[in-house]
């Protein structure tokens, strides 16, 4: 079983996420991609119709990075009193084990008390929201030091410490013209 979720495909490549990782994606390329690795980093030659497809799909969800506790809290409750009706109106043994594990990492046992599966399920919805705005936050971060109020900064910070480090230079300099080394 591929623990690999789909975000998009075609003949020559194919984005996804792993199951477990709610944070990134991946992108792999079929074929023969031109890529350069050195030690620390790996360039990848995406061609330019594969990029127009991928662009236009997000990538991670952010569907609670906006959610208040309380709503989150609602939809949690909400989530659980459907899951666990499911599990009543199943007849056999068969049918209550797949809707029981059927939100069971988030919830738990269909048939552990409702407190103690909306208690699982909020402790983990949180989890996923801080993380959601981890991620919302590196967006605006990363979308920032890209604009051209971002690109001056940075330029004005690195010009800062090019003179902090030429200054530096000059007076080890003038220290060694004294102490004759």
């Amino acid at each position: 079983m591929s623990t690999k979720s789909t975000i998009a495909y075609g003949k020559e490549f194919h984005l996804y996420n792993e199951c477990w990782e709610d944070d990134c994606v991946y992108l792999e390329l079929d074929g023969n991609p031109k890529y350069e690795a050195s030690p620390g980093s790996v360039t990848v030659r995406i061609p330019a119709h594969i990029w127009e497809v991928i662009r236009t799909f997000p990538g991670v969800t952010l569907d609670l990075a906006n959610k208040s506790d309380a709503e989150i809290r609602t939809m949690v409750e909400k989530e659980v009193d459907e899951r666990i009706a499911e599990w009543r109106k199943a007849r056999s043994k068969r049918e209550k084990g797949w809707v029981s594990f059927g939100g069971g990492l988030v919830y738990g046992s269909a048939d552990a008390p409702r407190a103690e599966q909306v208690r699982s399920g909020f402790k983990e919805m949180i989890r996923r929201r801080n993380l959601q705005r981890d991620i919302q936050l590196n967006i605006r971060r990363l979308a920032w030091e890209n604009s051209p109020e971002g690109r001056r900064k940075r330029l004005e910070e690195h010009n800062r410490k090019a003179v902090r480090y030429q200054a530096a230079r000059k007076a080890a300099e003038t220290r060694k013209k004294k102490t004759g080394g």
